[in-house]
């Protein structure tokens, strides 16, 4: 999958925030990803014409998470 890691922070309470930049064609794939692994983050799309999305991962899951995008990044999809 074509993203790229724009930035990551940590927030007051502990949750990761992550702002990523994704190719147009796979914001959909990702965002199918997303959402399956509910309870994990939240995310939005924060700049439509730039497809950056802020995600927010709750602490439990941030390891996983990780995980998770490092297997997406690897992941090729039909585009």
């Amino acid at each position: 999958m074509k993203f790229q890691i724009k930035n990551e922070s940590f927030l007051k309470d502990c949750t990761k925030r992550i702002l990523i930049k994704i190719d147009p064609d796979e914001l959909i794939y990702l965002g199918y990803f997303l959402e399956s692994f509910e309870g994990w983050c939240n995310y939005t799309t924060i700049d439509k014409k730039e497809t950056c999305l802020q995600i927010d991962v709750t602490p439990d899951y941030i390891n996983d998470f990780g995980k998770l995008l490092d297997f997406l990044k690897s992941w090729k999809t039909a585009n």
